[in-house]
């Protein structure tokens, strides 16, 4: 999308309704959300989140949205640990059926289809993804490259672990998981040496990032095809 379709999406806030809130693991939340009105978006942008039913200072943050467009409702994941700070805590206390108001989605964090992906995520760095393979699945019959997703955790506690296995059975996708940084590298590197024309997908800590992008730089892939979100918000 084009900088103004972002600052207009930015200028225009909509409403959108409390679901449910769903407990991943110890301090990992999802919330979901009806929307109020039609909203479009790309899998793998992010969009600006505020506050309404409370008042507290900076009301609004950032969180790539988890869920496809074809879905129909707005989906984020977090993480909030035992001291979440007001806007955290603020959700874990919404209801069912209040309202909050999202501005956006924006970013340019979304798949070029012409070219074979690769998409690696760390941690909770996820989301995005989940978005996007969600939105291949849904979209089979108008998918025609192949999707490999690398995620890593060294935790060994993957988030969406469930559903996103039951995906491995599309043909256009393959996933791996990882526990250590070393096997990670590894199966980059296999991919980075048999196709030079795939695109890389960066999300995760920015150690992560700079780490995985300087061992793909260094294995003659060209700089255009690694892109990174730089949007810190989980």
């Amino acid at each position: 999308m084009s900088l103004f379709s972002d600052i207009k999406a930015v200028l225009t806030p909509k409403e959108i309704i409390f679901k449910e809130v769903i407990q991943e693991s110890e301090e990992v939340y999802t919330f979901l959300f009806d929307t109020c009105e039609p909203s479009k978006w790309k899998a793998g942008q992010h969009a600006m989140f505020v506050i309404k039913h409370t008042k507290i200072k900076r009301g609004i943050r950032p969180f790539s949205i988890a869920s496809s467009p074809l879905e129909n409702k707005i989906m984020i994941s977090m993480k909030i640990g035992k001291l979440p700070s007001d806007y955290k805590n603020a959700l874990l206390e919404i209801k069912s059926s209040m309202k909050m108001v999202i501005r956006g989605p924006i970013g340019g964090f979304y798949m070029d289809t012409s070219k074979p992906t690769c998409l690696i995520a760390g941690g909770i760095g996820i989301t995005p993804f989940r978005s996007i393979i969600k939105d291949i699945v849904m979209r089979e019959k108008d998918f025609k490259g192949k999707v490999n997703l690398l995620y890593v955790n060294r935790t060994g506690k993957f988030l969406y672990e469930n559903e996103l296995k039951t995906f491995i059975n599309d043909d256009h996708i393959q996933i791996d998981f990882f526990t250590d940084d070393e096997e990670l590298t590894k199966g980059i590197k296999e991919i980075a040496i048999n196709n030079k024309e795939i695109k890389y997908y960066l999300a995760g800590p920015k150690l992560m990032n700079d780490s995985i992008k300087s061992t793909l730089l260094g294995h003659s892939v060209n700089k255009k095809n690694i892109r990174v979100d730089t949007f810190l918000g989980y």
